[in-house]
């Protein structure tokens, strides 16, 4: 019987895991070393300063006393933020606002002066890179925070904020399992957040970090190249590839735009058949406060279609899923 292929699948190699027994020998809790080079391999790949944190509740609070942000203020986010940063926001006592998402791009629409469902001052604006594709900036009322989990390197039009925010939980593009970090070229800022820092991430996550960084430009581009073959892929109608901008993105997952619901939930019990996984490129479910209706992040909750992508993807596997797509088109036309 043929192999699964899932949908996710990290890539992790023999490596990682013996940079992270070696890390777990020589100092397996606290190395004050470990997370230098785990921030320096940030400083190095965006040039401006990093601050690595244990926890993101630890890393939102900083912010908002360095800042003096009060309890009550707001902070505009979009649904397809990690849920660990909106959650951060509320132990920190800030109210998130939401803004709507454009499906097909994956851009954040920009902001008014005043937002609706702010009933306090609009501290910042955290913009989302959703999918690996650059985002556009808000007009810079209010400081912009930039999310980068799933760009890893910058890429034109990005980096432009005055704080990145880095992700080290859940399944990202750099799959470390747990921690933060904040990227800033303000040097002030930077200085208070290390005074202010109490939690350190811990040396096995740092240890595994810095052995993904150092491999991720191959990853990255076996993503690439995988992804190219994607975007020869024939839906006959019945979808939309993803965006591929001149100036490039991060393929941190590869997920076709379906024409409705029913297409894409057809499509997905045909790939299901043939054991490869495949499903909506979320892995959570935005949860939005009553009366909230974004109708971006509903068409591409409904619509949208992830399948596998992944540097751990071998060729033959690529070409079953693209077989699979195109026999299941031909079927339907």
């Amino acid at each position: 019987m043929p192999e699964f292929i899932p949908l996710y699948r990290p890539d992790l190699t023999s490596a990682d895991q013996q940079a992270l027994l070696d890390q777990l020998e020589r100092a397996p809790f606290v190395d004050g070393e470990a997370v230098r080079v785990w921030e320096a391999g940030w400083e190095r790949q965006w040039g401006r300063r990093a601050v690595a944190f244990a926890g993101h509740d630890e890393a939102v609070r900083c912010l908002k006393e360095i800042l003096g942000w009060r309890s009550g203020d707001a902070v505009g986010v979009d649904p397809l933020l990690d849920p660990a940063w909106s959650e951060a926001l509320a132990a920190n006592w800030l109210q998130a606002v939401w803004r709507d998402i454009d499906p097909q791009t994956g851009q954040a629409c920009r902001e008014p002066v005043a937002h609706p469902q702010a009933t306090a001052p609009l501290r910042a604006v955290v913009v989302n890179h959703p999918f690996g594709l650059p985002a556009l900036l808000p007009d810079p009322a209010w400081l912009v925070i930039e999310e980068i989990s799933a760009l890893v390197q910058p890429l034109p039009g990005v980096g432009q904020g005055a704080v990145q925010l880095v992700n080290g939980a859940g399944p990202r593009i750099l799959p470390v399992g747990t921690g933060c970090l904040l990227l800033s070229t303000d040097e002030p800022l930077i200085e208070a957040l290390l005074k202010k820092r109490s939690r350190p991430p811990g040396a096995a996550a740092c240890a595994l970090g810095s052995a993904l960084l150092a491999a991720m430009p191959a990853r990255l581009a076996r993503r690439r190249e995988l992804a190219e073959r994607f975007l020869g892929l024939r839906l006959r109608g019945f979808g939309k590839l993803p965006d591929n901008p001149v100036g490039g993105r991060a393929w941190e997952l590869f997920h076709l735009l379906m024409r409705d619901a029913e297409v894409s939930t057809a499509l997905q019990a045909f790939l299901h058949k043939a054991g490869i996984g495949c499903g909506t490129p979320l892995w959570y479910t935005p949860r939005l406060p009553e009366g909230v209706v974004l109708p971006g992040l509903q068409a591409c909750q409904r619509h949208a279609l992830a399948i596998p992508l992944y540097a751990a993807l071998s060729d033959p596997e690529a070409k079953k899923i693209i077989n699979r797509i195109h026999r299941w088109a031909e079927r339907c036309q």
